[in-house]
C-alpha cells in the first residue's frame, strides 16, 4: 500500500501545512482519508483523478476534519464524475456530513453521482472506537500482506493498540509534548511520547506521526525523539506530497 499525506496539522494550519488528511492507495484501490484543505487538488497533484476516487473515510465531525467536504463532492459534481463514491463514518458522523452537505443544497443536485453512505466497515476497511471528545473513528485497512492502522484523534487508548497488533504501519496523533499531556488527554489528544508507547504495545514496524500543534508543524524533532523512547522501530514525520510504501 501506498501512504501520501497532505496535511499534517491539528486544528490550526500554518504558511506550509494544513490539516491532516491523507491517501492510501493499495494498487486500483484509491481512498482520502478526512476530508480538509483543497481535496480535488491534494489529489490531482498526487496523481489520482478525483473522479476515480473509491472511498472517503470520514473520522469524525470537528472542523478540521469535514469542513471540505461540501467543496469536494460540489468538485466532483462539477467534473461530471459517474463513479459511484463511498462515505464511510460512524453513525453520527454520516449524519453530521449529510446536514453539512445539505446546506449547500448539494445532494439534490440535477445528475449527482452516486454516494453510498456506509456505517464502521467497508471491504477490507474496519473503523473501531476511539477516545476523543465527540464521537470518533480510527480504522485498520488490510491488504493480503500488510496492515495499517490509523489513530484519529485519541488521547491514549487500549482500542488502537489491539488493532494495530499484528499491523506493519500505526498512524497516531502527537498533538504536543509530554509536558501538557494533562491537558492533551483531558481534550482526546495524544503526546509523542503516548504515541510511541502504543506503537511499542502494539509491536508495529513503523509509525507514522501527525495532529501537530502549529509549533511542531515545521519541526517535529522534539515529538520524533518522544516517541523514540519507548518505541524502537521507525518514526516517520511525513512529508507531504511523499510517496511511503507501506
Amino acid at each position: 500500500m501506498k501512504l501520501i499525506f497532505f496535511g499534517t496539522c491539528g486544528g490550526i494550519q500554518t504558511r506550509t501545512n494544513t490539516n491532516v488528511s491523507f491517501l492510501i492507495v493499495d494498487g486500483e484501490l484509491s481512498i482520502l482519508v478526512d476530508a480538509s484543505g483543497n481535496p480535488v487538488h491534494y489529489l490531482e497533484r498526487a496523481g489520482v483523478d478525483p473522479r476515480t476516487l473509491d472511498i472517503l473515510v470520514l473520522t469524525h465531525t470537528h472542523t478540521d476534519h469535514i469542513y471540505a467536504l461540501p467543496s469536494l463532492i460540489h468538485n466532483l459534481w462539477l467534473m461530471k464524475r459517474e463513479k459511484p463514491l463511498s462515505i464511510i463514518s460512524n453513525q453520527f458522523t454520516l449524519m453530521k456530513a449529510q446536514e453539512l452537505c445539505t446546506c449547500f443544497s448539494l445532494l439534490s443536485k440535477e445528475n449527482l453521482f452516486q454516494i453510498d453512505w456506509v456505517k464502521d466497515n467497508l471491504g477490507r476497511i474496519e473503523l473501531f472506537t476511539v477516545d476523543h471528545s465527540t464521537p470518533t473513528s480510527g480504522f485498520k485497512i488490510k491488504s493480503s500482506t500488510t496492515a495499517i492502522v490509523y489513530s484519529s484523534d485519541t488521547s491514549p487508548c487500549k482500542r488502537v493498540i489491539q488493532e494495530a497488533e499484528g499491523a506493519k504501519a500505526l498512524i497516531h496523533e502527537a498533538s504536543n509534548t509530554s509536558e501538557f499531556e494533562d491537558r492533551l488527554n483531558s481534550a482526546g489528544h495524544s503526546s509523542g511520547r503516548q504515541a510511541g508507547e502504543v506503537a511499542a504495545r502494539a509491536g508495529v514496524e513503523t509509525l507514522f506521526l501527525c495532529h501537530f500543534d502549529p509549533q511542531y508543524a515545521n519541526d517535529s524533532t522534539e515529538l520524533m525523539a518522544e516517541a523514540g523512547i519507548s518505541f524502537n522501530g521507525e518514526v516517520i514525520v511525513p512529508e507531504l506530497f511523499k510517496t511511503y510504501e507501506v
